[in-house]
């Protein structure tokens, strides 16, 4: 077998002991890797189960890595995790970089599916088809990056290390994981999953061999890729891909703060009006002031990953949606302050998108009136990048009264704090909204009210790509969309975009590399899965392999309770100011769309699939 291992990992904590599955070329031809081979295996471990307990010990967690994954092939490092989410209803599949997946790989396996619960706190050590488990009491209760200098300190040989924080250990619902010290499963709280099963960390490492079926022409289309970015780069250093390369997504904050698509505020504006929060996040001034060395994914020739030149202590440089929802959705436009909730974010063990979601709820309460300071004994206003932080950290250790709320999440919070409340939420399902704005970005945010994977931002092309007959060829597609609109032909291409999405996650690959006219063409990327495994897909073939994995995805999705989120109130209220003042979602688009979407995806009214 090429691309393939042939043999997925099973480990039960409860009765500590470990299976090896073998499954055939068949088997991988059907369902690739990543996050489609996740579903499919997690299916398998539920069958017969209506269980939905997140934090139970029948409640599998699955690690997948993709058939590109253990050799140098750009942007194939990332590994899939998936489980039924504490954070919202139903199964959530998160991504991360680094090495981890790769390492699952030498381990000699494809997928790492762990059940049970340990009694006590542990930790497992996988070395190929050797599999301990290690006491963990002295690593619980410490930060991510302290349990990792530990864990890593003790390593021999090369192996990756996945690690949860306090966040995970006390089951806040939006804690997550943590591979190496600087990348992040961050969605979803799958982090919670791993401390309701006592799991503090997997530690995974090995020398089996990844064999391609034809690796010559793996690496030329690999070297061809890297000639082709390294042109493009040189021509115009300014495009998208060049803010990546050169200043990571941290570069991203000037690029939305321009075009009016930057959360301010709790969502309710789009644009900071501050001269000297634009003069901070110029290009040029990051360049000095915020963005260290580059740090990227091995053989990744954008290497978007960053270390902090701010402050060399910090785990990375702040993506680009921890610090727009940390920052400026919080009133925060000190550059410093908006990277060290970050930080603190990542080493206590929480998504910053939630975290910055849930304050900003709260603090949009308060400014309306509709929270009491002396009824909760506590206030946190716009702007206060101190109590901000001091709140981050009462959240990941369930401290006092709001610090327990908020780890329970959006749903608990408006319940207990009333429905006058209900207007400030920035939530579908449960899950905090990405920095893309959804009056914006429409078609993003009607995919972020869907499941599977509700409030996702990395699951379909961006709104741009309606509006390029050019780009949407590729898909056979013969309509065209205005970049705001909500529409029908919006929807066709936002479902023709998801398809192709869900087929490179089966591959387990980057978006910044295999995006649609990223890097690789279609056909290169074709041509190179075909080569790794010795298959024969057309590119027809290869998104056929996305739908069935978004059919699976929802099946599991609505099967375990998941359902798409009602239109949001603010969203039809107009941007009041900026370039994009507005703009809005108007409540008969979203039904009409909504009705398009379950039509031409085969779904019955209530967006079940048959």
């Amino acid at each position: 077998m090429h691309g393939f291992m042939g043999k997925i990992l099973v480990v039960d904590l409860t009765g500590r002991k470990t299976t090896m599955l073998a499954k055939d070329a068949a088997y991988y031809r059907a369902h690739l890797g990543g996050a489609f081979l996740a579903a499919r295996l997690f299916e398998e471990f539920m069958a017969g189960e209506d269980m939905q307990d997140p934090f139970g010990p029948g409640n599998p967690i699955v690690f997948a890595t993709g058939p590109l994954a253990g050799v140098s092939v750009c942007g194939s490092t990332r590994v899939n995790v998936l489980s039924l989410s504490p954070e919202t209803p139903g199964i959530f599949a998160s991504q991360a970089g680094g090495e981890f997946g790769p390492d699952i790989k030498r381990a000699g396996f494809d997928a790492l599916v762990v059940t049970g619960a340990s009694e006590t706190p542990v930790f497992l050590d996988i070395r190929n088809d050797r599999v301990i488990f290690e006491d963990a009491a002295a690593l619980w209760g410490q930060d991510r990056l302290s349990a990792y200098n530990r864990l890593k300190a003790e390593t021999t040989g090369n192996a990756s290390i996945a690690t949860i924080g306090p966040a995970g250990e006390n089951r806040v619902r939006h804690a997550n994981v943590m591979f190496e010290p600087d990348h992040y499963a961050g969605r979803g709280g799958l982090g919670a999953v791993m401390g309701a099963k006592n799991l503090k960390a997997i530690r995974i490492g090995g020398n089996r061999p990844v064999a391609f079926h034809d690796a010559e022409t793996v690496k030329a289309i690999n070297k061809a890729g890297a000639a082709s970015f390294a042109a493009s780069y040189k021509k115009n250093p300014a495009s998208f891909l060049g803010v990546l390369k050169t200043y990571g997504t941290f570069g991203l904050l000037m690029l939305n703060q321009d075009v009016g698509n930057l959360p301010v505020n709790n969502f309710n504006q789009a644009q900071v009006d501050d001269d000297r929060f634009q003069a901070d996040i110029d290009h040029e001034t990051i360049g000095t002031t915020a963005v260290g060395r580059r740090n990227p994914c091995k053989g990744c020739y954008l290497g978007c990953k960053k270390n902090s030149a701010t402050d060399a202590g910090h785990t990375a440089l702040a993506e680009y949606e921890s610090m727009a929802l940390l920052g400026p959705n919080l009133g925060i436009t000190d550059l410093t302050q908006a990277m060290e909730a970050s930080e603190i974010c990542n080493r206590l063990g929480m998504d910053t998108i939630s975290t910055g979601a849930l304050i900003s709820y709260l603090m949009d309460g308060f400014a309306h009136g509709d929270l009491d300071e002396k009824e909760l004994g506590f206030t946190i206003r716009f702007g206060q990048a101190d109590a901000v932080c001091d709140l981050i950290r009462k959240i990941a250790r369930r401290e006092g009264k709001i610090g327990n709320l908020l780890a329970d999440g959006i749903d608990t919070c408006c319940r207990e704090l009333g429905p006058q409340t209900f207007r400030h939420r920035r939530f579908a399902k449960g899950m905090g909204l990405p920095a893309h704005l959804p009056r914006v970005k429409p078609g993003i945010g009607f995919g972020y009210l869907h499941g599977p994977n509700p409030g996702d931002h990395m699951k379909a092309e961006h709104d741009w790509i309606a509006s390029s007959p050019d780009d949407l060829k590729g898909f056979n597609i013969d309509v065209t969309s205005d970049v705001f609109a909500l529409d029908p032909a919006k929807v066709t291409i936002y479902r023709a975009t998801q398809i192709y999405y869900a087929a490179m996650d089966s591959l387990s690959v980057c978006m910044f590399i295999y995006g649609p006219g990223n890097i690789l063409s279609f056909d290169d990327i074709v041509r190179l899965v075909n080569a790794a495994t010795g298959f024969d897909f057309t590119f027809d073939e290869l998104m056929a392999v996305g739908e069935r994995a978004i059919q699976l995805q929802r099946r599991l999705y609505t099967a375990f309770g998941g359902r798409d989120e009602d239109l949001l109130p603010y969203m039809e209220t107009p941007i009041p100011g900026g370039p994009t003042k507005g703009n809005r979602i108007s409540p008969e688009d979203f039904a009409a769309a909504r009705a398009h979407y379950y039509k031409i995806w085969g779904w019955d009214t209530g967006g079940i699939p048959g």
